[in-house]
């Protein structure tokens, strides 16, 4: 059968032609031709003209037509030789024909077709408008496959078939307009297999397919805009495996495909608008695995997931947008592993995701995630080994459920988790990230940022507004977060609330050395933000820089608010050299010397300048007072502020060392 031809040549010979159990008076030689007008094939026909067409009926009730060559065909004539509405056709047969009409259309419609089979395969329909409208397929199967419908207008809306099955398997449609819009199809199984629609405009509109199968396998669509809305699929399987829909906007929106098993595995989409949405894909298992969506917007927005596995893994999508917002999704295993979401924007806003397993491991973009004001039930979640690196993502004011969830060597530009509660493992072990956001997320139970085989890549990082009511697992040094907390472009509250949290979290895991580091940030940001305060209120801006200067010498520089025992000693140890060179400078200076209370002046057993210094030096700040030597003059003054600050250092220095210690 020849399928692709351009132009076709029409000779009646005057010769029988039979054929099987079929007669024709005359023979009609086709000769199909190519773009340049080159005999592709030759086929011949019995000659069916109308007064052969009335002669059968007539004498059959009935119409056979099969290897028939039939021009202009026209059978409206019997609508005045029935009582019903309809023309009933019996046992219609027209199998390896050739319908011709190329002034007129060839009407079809509103015909009764009865039998056991109603038979149109291998058939060519050669005209402007083919109209199958409102006619009724009463038999146990309808066949069109081979078909060539080399027609500008095809026109099958509003038929019916009774419960056989209803074959268009390896027909070619021309380009134009395929309607096939509000059928009813019953419960026989219906193939769309290999079908080639060509170019222009093919709908399904309003169509119910019934509880058979449901095949478009390996179909090709063409250009053109391609409608299935409102469409309802039956609990038998609907396949749209291995189907190239060309370019063009394609429409499943509130279609119904019930319960049965839904495949557009490895199907390519082209570019377009692709809606899914307020799609009801019923509780069988649906499969998009492998599939290409090409460039445009991909929206399964308002779409419903009942209980069955839901695939999309290794699926592409190109430049657009791909939306799942509204979304909801029962029970079933939901997979997107390997799948490349493209250039736009990935947005899963209010999608409700069940009690699923929700597996995006291996998943790129090259644009925007964002997954916001969701909720996750008892599933896990694998969003491991993820590349999004020139990719945001937003995954904010989302409730994660009781599932463990995991972002185990995945990289990210920015990562946000803002707002969202993590009531159960987080596995947060990303490889690198320039931005991870955690503000005002509540942990109930482990946060795990501590990778026990890589060192994570993280240039800024957030914990403003957490709630931790679990515990985080944070490297302080290899994720350098003293830095990253410090170069934050926010206020020092905020600074200071976030070193507060690491503080008590390090307290809680054990980290004692982190939790000292945490908390002395914790204390210089919280000194900064009271004198920036002060500041601001406009009080004696003196008072606040003395207070605040003192506070930094004596908390922070001395001891590291008594969280480093070597930096107290070290301290005590600068202190007492600083006095011991004060009574010396004073001796070389002034009458004021360290007097001896056991010789007189001049006896040779009275230590010099520097042994009188450094000894009465050691003995007021360790505050032993043997009272051998004692101070003359201003020395005295000078010997009590020793003494005072020998006696708060070695009580700073036993606070820090016991805390060390006891720890």
């Amino acid at each position: 059968m020849q399928k692709h031809f351009t132009e076709f040549t029409v000779e009646i010979i005057d010769s029988q032609f039979k054929k099987e159990q079929f007669s024709y008076p005359r023979t009609a030689l086709i000769k199909f031709l190519d773009t340049e007008k080159k005999i592709l094939s030759e086929k011949k026909f019995g000659y069916a003209d109308a007064v052969f067409i009335k002669k059968y009926i007539a004498e059959n009730n009935e119409l056979q037509l099969d290897y028939a060559y039939i021009e202009n065909f026209d059978i409206s004539y019997l609508k005045n030789a029935v009582y019903s509405e309809k023309i009933i056709l019996a046992n219609f047969s027209a199998k390896e024909a050739f319908f011709n009409s190329p002034d007129n259309e060839i009407n079809l419609s509103e015909i009764l077709f009865e039998g056991k089979q109603i038979n149109f395969s291998n058939t060519y329909f050669i005209t402007d408008n083919l109209n199958f409208s409102f006619s009724v397929f009463f038999t146990e199967n309808t066949d069109f496959s081979y078909c060539v419908f080399k027609c500008n207008n095809i026109n099958f809306s509003k038929t019916s078939f009774s419960d056989g099955d209803i074959n268009f398997k390896n027909s070619v449609f021309h380009n134009g307009l395929k309607d096939f819009q509000n059928i009813d199809f019953q419960n026989g199984k219906v193939s769309f297999i290999n079908v080639e629609f060509n170019d222009g405009d093919l709908l399904f509109t309003d169509t119910k397919f019934g509880n058979g199968q449901v095949s478009f396998k390996v179909a090709d669509f063409g250009n053109g805009r391609k409608d299935f809305s409102r469409v309802m699929f039956g609990s038998g399987e609907t396949t749209f495996e291995k189907v190239n829909f060309g370019n063009g906007d394609i429409s499943f929106r509130s279609a119904d495909f019930y319960e049965g098993k839904v495949n557009f595995t490895s199907a390519e989409f082209g570019n377009g608008k692709k809606a899914f949405i307020n799609t009801n894909f019923g509780n069988g298992n649906i499969y998009f695995k492998n599939v290409n969506f090409g460039d445009g917007v991909t929206s399964f927005r308002l779409a419903h997931f009942g209980t069955g596995n839901v695939d999309f893994h290794f699926c592409e999508f190109g430049n657009g947008n791909v939306q799942f917002d509204r979304s909801v999704f029962l029970s079933g295993e939901i997979n997107f592993k390997a799948v490349n979401f493209g250039t736009g924007k990935v947005s899963f806003d209010k999608t409700f995701f069940g009690d699923n397993n929700i597996n995006m491991e291996g998943t790129s973009l090259n644009g925007e995630l964002i997954i916001k004001n969701s909720v996750f039930g008892k599933g896990e979640f694998n969003f491991s080994e993820a590349d999004f690196k020139n990719s945001n993502v937003e995954i904010n004011n989302v409730d994660f459920g009781i599932g463990k969830i995991t972002f185990r060597k995945s990289i990210f530009k920015t990562l946000s988790l803002k707002g969202s509660q993590l009531d159960n493992y987080f596995n947060l072990q990303i490889s690198s990230c320039e931005k991870l956001d955690l503000s005002d997320t509540v942990v109930k139970d482990i946060l795990d940022i501590n990778p026990p085989d890589f060192d994570p890549v993280i240039e800024s990082v957030d914990l403003s507004g957490m709630r931790l009511l679990g515990r985080i697992y944070i490297d302080w040094r290899r994720t350098n977060l003293k830095e990253l907390i410090h170069k934050q472009n926010t206020t020092e509250k905020s600074k200071e609330e976030q070193f507060r949290i690491l503080k008590e979290n390090y307290n809680l895991t054990g980290q004692y050395s982190y939790e000292d580091e945490a908390y002395v940030e914790f204390k210089r940001t919280e000194a900064i933000a009271r004198l920036k305060d002060e500041i601001n209120k406009k009080n004696n801006k003196i008072s606040a820089y003395v207070k605040y200067a003192f506070k930094w010498l004596v908390f922070d520089k001395m001891g590291k608010f008594a969280t480093d025992p070597l930096r107290v000693l070290t301290t005590m140890l600068l202190t007492y050299l600083f006095f011991t060179f004060i009574y010396i400078f004073l001796a070389y200076i002034s009458e004021v010397h360290i007097v001896s209370s056991l010789f007189e002046p001049g006896d040779p057993r009275i230590l010099g300048i520097f042994g009188k210094a450094f000894y009465h030096s050691a003995i007021t700040f360790l505050t032993i007072g043997y009272g051998d030597y004692y101070p003359d003059g201003i020395s005295r003054w000078i010997s009590s502020v020793e003494g005072f600050t020998g006696l708060f250092l070695m009580s700073y220095f036993t606070v820090a060392f016991v805390r060390k210690i006891l720890r």
